[in-house]
């Protein structure tokens, strides 16, 4: 129980936009108001706070990321800012001396990206077999839809000349010999020889990682951690031993990646399904990948790729997709899908049309995670059929130099179309998918507003007429993800009845230049009215 003082309080509430203080009691915003009228409110023993003029938001709430595998990828070999292969090679052999590594023992990482490389071109196993051919090594691409592996993890995979492509991926070859190269699918392979990590080991690295996000502003995270941990069961009781022992600083939801048939009867038969476990954990969507992503050019585009004679890659048949969907909902999930190319957005549409059909007075909240290839026909139908975007506006910041290359002017243009969607009056909340992204939602207001990079590029903002104001992005950042959650009754601003969700920033940001959003440091974040950072 305490009152906040003296604050320049942006509530987001669009009854109360504004005020100077609030008073927190049962971890709920009991009263926001002016001073006086807070002031009038105290109780006896009641603590009371000096915001000191400080400016206070809702706090941030993270839609979709990874954040086990941040966590994980934090101890790992750092590949995220390499500029060669050469110097991929070098980095992990010092890992593996600095770390000494055993022979046999897995080397896993993430986070190279060969547009950023002087050699111009993907790794493959040769490269790897450089670092070491007694380890198995698998290197995931930075966006998570590209992977490598060295000749030895290519064995152990059961990978050689005659393994087909699988459904949904593909087996880069040479010759008919593979070459380490695998997108989409085709990396399952890779991960079902990967040990699953344990229930200890899950929960000691995401202990590792909480203060990192606590100290951007997070205080709700929406997770999907099923790539990383590798056991449904396993990840779900590793959360729940953190929530039962008060060892959660911030909020989780955890997505689900239930890719197929099976995996849904598999969380149907432990009993999970989208829902509240507490107020610190809940299950979130079930979440499919319907395609890939741009940089690896696995998207799935309804024309080809300008630079690359291919239109991405669908992982499931629009049958397949629709049955996959139609299972989801009838075990009890929310469905999210994966999509960035429009091909892959038009199919997700055609089966959360059929869901609609079968299920009309289901309050469904279909949601598709990226939507970067839109149209306006393609939106239009987000509108009709309610479909939430789940976007990330930091995507602008590393995408908007090959955009135009991989699709061409026009298709850029009608793309990255945040402000049409909320002119629409599409459902919109961010997210960073991190760790291809910071999860710092600062950041992310800065992109949505901006349409630039953290080096002010391109200097006017990159397609800016779809630049948001600051007030609709920290709305997106906030009530769009509490809707997408069906939270927005208690969560996503500062009002009475609300959770006491908030931080503190080092500057007003609504005053402050716009370009300036990226430097604003977070003072304290609050989580129930607790102060966790």
């Amino acid at each position: 129980m305490a009152i906040f003082i003296n604050g320049n309080v942006i509530t987001l509430d669009n009854n109360k936009k504004n005020a100077q203080a609030f008073k927190v009691k049962m971890g709920k915003f009991e009263a926001v108001g002016s001073q006086e009228d807070i002031l009038n409110l105290k109780e006896v023993n009641e603590e009371i706070i000096d915001l000191q003029g400080r400016t206070v938001v809702p706090g941030f709430n993270d839609s979709h990321m990874h954040f086990l595998n941040y966590a994980v990828f934090k101890s790992r070999v750092n590949l995220s800012n390499i500029a060669s292969i050469d110097e991929m090679i070098e980095a992990t052999k010092n890992y593996i001396k600095e770390n000494n590594i055993k022979k046999g023992e897995w080397i896993i990482s993430r986070g190279w990206n060969h547009n950023y490389f002087s050699d111009n071109r993907l790794p493959n196993r040769y490269d790897l077999d450089r670092i070491s051919t007694e380890n198995p090594i698998f290197f995931s691409r930075v966006c998570g839809h590209i992977g490598v592996a060295n000749s030895m993890a290519l064995e152990i995979s059961g990978i050689n000349e005659t393994t087909q492509n699988p459904e949904g991926g593909v087996i880069d070859k040479k010759n008919s010999v593979p070459t380490g190269i695998l997108r989409e699918n085709a990396m399952n392979f890779v991960f079902n020889k990967i040990p699953a990590m344990t229930k200890d080991e899950i929960k000691k690295v995401l202990k590792s990682a909480f203060s990192d996000a606590l100290k951007c502003g997070l205080t709700t995270i929406h997770s999907e951690d099923m790539g990383t941990a590798g056991d449904l069961k396993t990840l779900i009781e590793a959360y729940k031993e953190l929530d039962n022992e008060k060892e959660l600083p911030l909020r989780f939801v955890l997505q689900l990646n239930l890719m197929n048939k099976k995996a849904v009867a598999e969380a149907k038969s432990i009993g999970i399904r989208t829902g509240e476990l507490s107020a610190m954990l809940k299950i979130g969507v079930m979440k499919i990948y319907q395609d890939g992503s741009l940089g690896g050019r696995t998207a799935a585009m309804e024309e080809m790729y300008e630079d690359t004679e291919s239109n991405g890659v669908i992982i499931y048949t629009q049958e397949e997709l629709d049955d996959l969907v139609l299972s989801g909902h009838e075990a009890g999930f929310q469905i999210a899908i994966h999509a960035i190319g429009d091909k892959a957005i038009k199919m997700i549409l055609n089966s959360y049309e059929k869901l609609q059909i079968a299920y009309p007075n289901a309050d469904l909240r279909p949601i598709i995670i990226h939507c970067q290839f839109t149209n306006k026909k393609l939106l239009e139908k987000f509108k009709k059929l309610n479909v939430i975007s789940n976007v990330q506006p930091s995507f602008v910041m590393t995408d908007w130099p090959i955009v135009e290359k991989a699709v061409g002017r026009k298709r850029a243009y009608e793309s990255y179309n945040w402000k049409t969607m909320l002119n629409l009056g599409l459902k919109v909340s961010f997210s960073s998918d991190a760790p291809i992204e910071s999860f710092n939602p600062l950041y992310g207001v800065y992109a949505a507003v901006t349409r630039k990079n953290l080096s002010g590029e391109p200097e006017a903002g990159w397609y800016s007429n779809q630049s948001l104001t600051v007030e609709e992005a920290l709305k997106c950042f906030t009530l769009g993800s509490a809707y997408m959650n069906f939270e927005e009754n208690y969560k996503g601003s500062i009002e009475k009845g609300n959770l006491a969700d908030f931080v503190v920033l080092s500057e007003n940001i609504l005053q402050i230049d716009n370009n300036s959003i990226k430097d604003i440091n977070v003072l304290a974040s609050y989580v129930g009215g607790k102060r966790v950072y």
